[in-house]
């Protein structure tokens, strides 16, 4: 049966592995540009019985003559997989520091710490391959792998997500010819009478349309000042969804947004309007001016998550470079415009200096008052802006707007005296009691024995055993009367159960 993927991706994974073929929304959107009765005839196949060794179309707009698919036991596979995947969650902290306090729990794990722990970011997705829990702090962790590197994470900073209908729109993708694609589809539907020629109208019509969308550079525009201003407002918004439609600063009063509408020479708005209604955006995005002179492009605000990887080839195309992670975070790494993953000082310096409300800032989101400097890293005597009703929240005293202080019971360490050794790393030998000397079974601890000569005499003797001391020293603690300590395994500390192992703590000041 033929499915909309507005509600595909909104059905449960049992329904999906039944369904038989499905468009991308992309792919319908052109064939209903097409005036002609094979476009609509492929329209009208949907919730149809079809049998169709392909699934999931899709098209490619630098290639207007082909539509992509998954095989569909591809498919099926991958919404057939089971496995664990997550997200982290956590900010400063909430990974197992490769050190030995942490080895116990790696050895369980089978876990083999390499260099430092990798740190992702909240857009990676790693896959779970064990999880333990801690005896000593009643936490459970989990081994994740990562694309660029693994650890060891608690599970309270990591989120399940089911990324699988991603997968298949984006693995094992495979390329026909729209022509044999159409035939194939309409004779599995049983549509009959369909010309060559009229498959060669279609194909061309097909191309033609491709063509048009693959120009949609020329609906992006660059504006600056108080154009900024109005195509933040909503009521220029094509439709009120996505993250465009969702965004905090789509309502903002003008004063809120005079950090951007006051400085044109450092910061302008690449706004992406709609092909349906020229008068309308479906996406937009700050560009930057840095200090070093180069274009950035900050985090892309759109109505279709598709429309995202369009505004990057756009800043490619001109020179600039774009934000990597497309979220709120301040990370300083960037798509270059040749294509790489570059790391940039992420610093504007504003013409203006002082204001008296702000945005929401995704990025640079560190400003010194007084100085005009915007940046993406906790600088000086700083406010961060990241509130949403045009005000700014000054860096914490306590921490110094690191979020986080020296944890109070390890000082910093991460670690703290074990409680079972006070520290000295060994304990009392059980089975000699500390002594170190174990009595000796052959001669009862008395030093002799006796022995009874050829004569039947009975003489007593040195024991051979103990050498006539009476007792051997103890094989456990081997005669020092003290043995490793089980809880801390000689080192004489453990995790500290407060930081988690990581010498930081939550600032109580700013939480």
């Amino acid at each position: 049966m033929l499915k909309r993927y507005s509600d595909f991706i909104n059905e449960s994974l049992e329904l999906i592995l039944e369904s038989d073929v499905v468009f991308s929304d992309k792919f319908r959107k052109a064939l209903a540009k097409i005036d002609h009765p094979i476009a609509k005839a492929l329209l009208d196949t949907e919730n149809k019985d079809v049998t169709t060794q392909t699934n999931y179309f899709d098209i490619d707009l630098s290639k207007n003559d082909v539509v992509s698919f998954t095989p569909d036991r591809k498919a099926q596979e991958i919404l057939g997989d089971t496995k664990e995947t997550v997200r982290f969650i956590g900010s400063g902290g909430g990974w197992l520091k490769h050190s030995e306090s942490n080895q116990e729990l790696f050895d369980k794990l089978g876990y083999v710490p390499e260099g430092d722990v990798y740190r992702p970011n909240s857009t990676e997705i790693g896959e779970v391959i064990k999880k333990i829990t801690s005896e000593t702090s009643g936490k459970t962790y989990a081994w994740v792998k990562f694309t660029d590197g693994q650890g060891v994470y608690n599970v309270e900073k990591l989120r399940n997500i089911d990324d699988r209908i991603n997968q298949v729109w984006s693995k094992n993708r495979q390329e026909v010819k729209v022509g044999r694609a159409s035939r194939a589809l309409l004779k599995a539907a049983g549509v009959e009478g369909i010309l060559d020629k009229d498959y060669e109208t279609f194909v061309n019509l097909y191309k033609a349309t491709i063509d048009k969308l693959n120009d949609k550079f020329s609906f992006f525009e660059e504006v600056t000042g108080e154009k900024i201003y109005f195509w933040y407002n909503y009521q220029n918004y094509y439709q009120r969804s996505g993250t465009l439609g969702n965004s905090c600063m789509a309502n903002a009063r003008a004063s809120w947004l005079e950090i951007y509408t006051e400085n044109p020479n450092q910061v302008s708005l690449v706004i992406f309007k709609s092909q349906d209604d020229p008068d309308k955006i479906v996406g937009r995005a700050l560009l930057w001016t840095l200090t070093d002179g180069k274009k950035f492009m900050d985090r892309i605000y759109a109505i279709n998550d598709s429309d995202v990887q369009l505004f990057r080839d756009y800043a490619k195309e001109n020179g600039w470079y774009s934000k990597y992670y497309n979220n709120s975070s301040d990370d300083d790494k960037a798509y270059a415009p040749d294509g790489s993953n570059v790391s940039l000082d992420l610093t504007v310096n504003l013409d203006k200096k002082d204001y008296s409300n702000y945005p929401y800032l995704d990025t640079l989101k560190y400003f010194q008052e007084g100085r005009g400097i915007l940046s993406s890293e906790q600088r000086g005597d700083y406010v961060t802006l990241e509130d949403t009703g045009g005000g700014s929240s000054s860096s914490c005293e306590t921490c110094g707007g690191n979020g986080e202080i020296e944890c109070g019971d390890c000082y910093g360490n991460g670690e703290i005296e074990c409680d079972e050794c006070s520290g000295s790393g060994e304990i009392s030998c059980n089975d000699c009691s500390g002594s170190g000397d174990i009595e000796c079974s052959n001669c009862d601890g008395s030093g002799e024995i006796e022995d009874e000569g050829e004569d039947g005499e009975t003489t007593t003797k040195e024991c051979p055993e103990c050498s006539g001391k009476g007792n051997n020293d103890c094989e456990d603690c081997n005669g020092n009367g003290e043995i490793e300590c089980s809880d801390c395994r000689g080192r004489g500390n453990t995790e500290c159960g407060n930081c988690d192992g990581r010498g930081n703590v939550s600032c109580y000041d700013c939480n």
